[in-house]
């Protein structure tokens, strides 16, 4: 499990970091973008995201190539 937060801070610790630093309008906007091109990941910037044991190779390279090009799209 993995959670990412758009944030300009190295490290975001506690509820209190969220609420004060993350930038979730910036989430919602990237999670807009992966599903554009086929991946639906929890549009909640605060439930984590899970990758199994289920998904192959080629499914962390499809959501890898997505991620590049939706961070790319947000500018």
């Amino acid at each position: 499990m993995f959670q990412i937060y758009f944030t300009d801070r190295d490290a975001i610790h506690d509820y209190r970091d969220y609420c004060a630093y993350v930038d979730t309008q910036r989430y919602s906007r990237f999670t807009h973008n992966l599903l554009e091109r086929g991946i639906y990941m929890t549009p909640s910037n605060g439930l984590h995201w899970i990758i199994s044991t289920a998904h192959t190779q080629k499914d962390v390279t499809t959501l890898l190539e997505a991620a590049d090009q939706a961070c790319r799209s947000l500018g």
